[in-house]
Formats: C-alpha cells, structure tokens, sequence
C-alpha cells in the first residue's frame, strides 16, 4: 500500500514581475506580457509522506521562502499544482495578520483567531505561548519595539502553540540564542513524535539533518537534488563534485571493509580492513556507529574514545574491530571510520588521512535487527587488533 501524503507539489512554477515606474503602468493597463519577469520556482515536484519533515537546502535567492508561500496559500503558482492535507500552521506568517502595532499578546489572538481557534482555546493557547516566549511583561509591548531574538521566540511560540498536522518553517532555527533553540527542538520532536509533518526550507545544512530523513536542494528555482537527507547536505556543501579533505600521500584504505551489512542485537560485531601506508607517519583509526534520528540528527551510538595505532612504516596493514554483544537497539546505522595522523605541532589535532563517513557520501551502512528494548549498554567492550 503506498503511504499516506501530507503535502504535493506537481509541477510548481512561479515568477515575478520585475516592476519599475514603467512597467508598474504596463502591468495596471494589463500588459504584463511587455514586463521582464524573474523565475522563483521552475517545475518543482515533490510529496511529503505523513510523519515526515522534508527539508529543502539552497543558498539565499535560491526559491525556498517562494516554495513555502506557495504551499501555504500566500502566492498562487504560475503552473502547477499543490496540496495539503490537514490543518496547516507556518512560520513564514511573520507580520501577514496585522500591523508592527499589535502587542505580542494582540499578534498571538489574532493568528490564532485566523487558524480557527475558539475564544476559551485561544485563552488557553496564549497563555502557553507567553510561558514559552520568556518574554515576561514585553508580552504587552508592541511588536515593534522587539529586537530580532524577542521576535522570533514569539513567532515561533505562535506558530507551533497548536497541535498542527503540517508545519511550514523558514530558517526558523537559525535565530535566537542557544537557550531558545534547544527549546524549539525539543517542542518539534513532540510534534514529529505526535505525527505531524511539514516542510523546513533553510541554508542550515545541521538543522536538516537533524530534522528530516529526506531533502532536496534548490538552486535558481530548480530542484537540482532529491534523496536523503545526508546525500542532500554533501551535494548542497560539496556540489556534483567530490570535495575531499584527506591529507593525501600518506596512508589510505585498500578497500571497503569486510563485515556483516546485518546483525541481531546482542550478537558479536567484527569488521575487518586493510591499510595502506604510504609515506612513514604514526598512523592510527578512529570509529564511530551513528544513526539518524528524526527531530535529533546524526546520534553517536558507539565510539572509540582515543585513536587506535595502525603502523609507522610504510607497508600494507590489516586490523579487526570486534564488538561484543553489539549494545545496539534495532535501527539503521552508518559506521563512520577515518585514518588519522597528530598535527606535527600539536599531538591533540587530527590530520584526517582517509575515512568512510555518511558526509563523504561512503558511510559503511548496517542494520541491527532484533527486538526493540534492550537499550544502549554504554560503555561498549570494543576492541581493535592490528
């Protein structure tokens, strides 16, 4: 059975005019057809499964603010078309129900009266949006008279007050100080745990995978990238083309590891490498077992705690990891493993010589399967034998 769809685009396309004192008459006379015309959005498809946040990547002036306004209504497409199915809140919304004049608590009622709400819901709502604002007595203030950060804690706030069944967020992570992020975290993964969905447009690659398990990257209107979240962020940072940032010269993998793509939980784990030493250097390896969780982002579920010596002198190497009774709850699971050197000038620094990781578009993938409950057991035994 195909999975059920919380918002799709088909198609989308939207322009604008590029209106001067000129055209402004030609457009009024009803001739746009005489005005030059920006292209924002050109065919952009996509759907959004239902419990799922999809995120959209571009650089500034790429389209992405223009897609959120068109999926919530705010512009009508070109050609195209888009629907969403349930009651939709979005973030975008800053200033579109009223006037710099209005008081916080004056903004909060008022948008919250656009969405439907009733008079004693709207009580409630308010008082909940005032609490987790922080914004004390300046909730009474006008709204113009808020810096940037008093701002967007009380959009924020407003917008995700209601138990929404689609979200539409634009570079709503990127602002406010580390305290009133951690809360905007915390209260999204209460609405992805709940099942909602949405959409978050951002340049914030980390805000994406935290966030989303698929995304795609904009760029001049175009979706130029569609895939997981991971994918997306290498492409959007990196491009078409590899970017590498290996030391080169020294050392590197002959290969891809040898190991078992899945095991049960509580079950012996080993993998096994070899090494290549190019140029005499104190080589050693460092592992980690990471997954991604939607609302959290890439987690650590095991890691070594200190680089492991693979050689000095030039040759070929080879060495095991071996985990014990893998402490690992069910899941997919990406093993990031990089070949490392000290900086010559500070032992504490890293020189990364080669590696496998889900950034470098190469992460080693596993699945554990079994029965969800055991939990992690951390510290985990593990070991590497050369």
């Amino acid at each position: 059975m195909s999975r059920a769809v919380a918002i799709t685009c088909q198609g989308v396309s939207k322009s604008f005019a590029l209106v001067d004192g000129g055209s402004a008459w030609r457009l009024a006379l009803g001739r746009g057809g005489d005005v030059p015309h920006f292209t924002a959005l050109d065919g952009v498809s996509f759907d959004v499964p239902k419990g799922q946040f999809l995120g959209v990547l571009g650089r500034n002036g790429a389209g992405k603010s223009t897609l959120l306004r068109v999926i919530g209504g705010v512009y009508a497409p070109d050609a195209g078309k888009v629907a969403v199915h349930g009651a939709m809140s979005g973030l975008y919304e800053l200033g579109l129900v009223g006037n710099p004049q209005l008081t916080g608590r004056q903004y909060a009622d008022r948008l919250l009266t656009v969405h439907g709400f009733s008079p004693a819901e709207r009580a409630t709502m308010i008082s909940d949006i005032h609490d987790f604002s922080e914004l004390g007595d300046r909730f009474e203030d006008p709204v113009l008279t808020y810096s940037a950060g008093m701002g967007a804690r009380l959009y924020f706030s407003t917008a995700t007050a209601g138990q929404y069944e689609v979200y539409l967020l634009d570079e709503v992570l990127a602002v406010g100080d580390q305290h009133f992020q951690s809360k905007c975290w915390r209260r999204l993964r209460e609405r992805v745990s709940g099942g909602a969905s949405g959409v978050l447009v951002t340049h914030d690659w980390s805000a994406i995978v935290r966030l989303c398990e698929t995304a795609h990257v904009l760029d001049h209107g175009k979706m130029v990238f569609s895939g997981p979240a991971e994918r997306a962020v290498r492409r959007y940072l990196y491009g078409e083309q590899a970017k590498s940032t290996y030391r080169d010269g020294i050392a590197r993998f002959a290969g891809t590891p040898v190991y078992p793509r899945k095991i049960m939980t509580g079950t012996d784990f080993s993998l096994e490498a070899e090494v290549e030493i190019l140029a005499r250097a104190e080589v050693g390896v460092v592992l980690a077992v990471e997954r991604l969780q939607p609302a959290y982002g890439w987690e650590t579920g095991l890691m070594s705690r200190r680089t492991t010596p693979v050689g000095e002198e030039p040759g070929r190497y080879a060495f095991n990891v071996d985990i014990p009774a893998m402490p690992l709850p069910p899941g997919s699971y990406q093993i990031s493993m990089h070949l490392v050197m000290p900086e010559p000038h500070s032992s504490a620094v890293k020189i990364v010589l080669d590696g496998f990781s889900w950034l470098d578009g190469n992460g080693l993938e596993l699945g554990v399967e079994g029965v969800d409950g055991r939990g992690f057991s951390l510290p985990a035994e593990w070991r590497v034998t050369g």
